[in-house]
Formats: C-alpha cells, sequence, structure tokens
C-alpha cells in the first residue's frame, strides 16, 4: 500500500473542509434545496429582509464551520486514541499468542 499522508500534509494537499459532493445525493439535494430557496427569498425581501437574510446566512455558516471544525477534531483525537489503545500491549491479563 502507497500511503503518502505525510508527503500529502506536508505540500497542503490535504484539505478537509473542502469537499465535493455528488449532484444527485441526499447531500445534492439538500444543497440545491437551500440554493433554491434562496435565491427565492433573496427575489421578494426588501433591503431590510436581505440583510436580516445575510446575517442569518453568515450566522449559520459560522455556526456551521465551526461544528465542522470541532467535529474534525474531535474525531481524529478519537483515531489516535484507537491507535495508543491498539498499542498498549501491558493491558489486561492476557498476552497475544505471536509473543
Amino acid at each position: 500500500m502507497n500511503n503518502n499522508v505525510l508527503h500529502d500534509f506536508y505540500y497542503g494537499n490535504i484539505v478537509p473542509n473542502e469537499k465535493r459532493f455528488v449532484l444527485n445525493s441526499e447531500f445534492g439535494r439538500a444543497a440545491k434545496e437551500i440554493s433554491e430557496a434562496d435565491e427565492y427569498l433573496h427575489s421578494i425581501l426588501d433591503e431590510a429582509g436581505l440583510a436580516v437574510l445575510d446575517k442569518l446566512t453568515s450566522a449559520q455558516m459560522t455556526l456551521d464551520s465551526i461544528t465542522a471544525e470541532e467535529n474534525y477534531i474531535d474525531g481524529f483525537k478519537t483515531g489516535a486514541r484507537f491507535v495508543l489503545a491498539i498499542m498498549d500491549d501491558l493491558h489486561g491479563d492476557t498476552r497475544p499468542v505471536t509473543e
């Protein structure tokens, strides 16, 4: 297995917050629905309403970004804990047969 994760990380090729998605997936359909609702609201709201909508959209994007970052970090930490637990050969009363 050719694993270049350290190489890719060093050169900035790992960008977890940038993803592509399949247009006809559940995610794609939800994104399309949001986009269509946003376009519709922009077409019917007055200037004051648009200001509120833009403020709401910005606040929601901030919350989504914070949540995504915290979930990513939590997932990474959980993965690291799994690795540490796997490498802890002194845990428990039994030992692997390969020793």
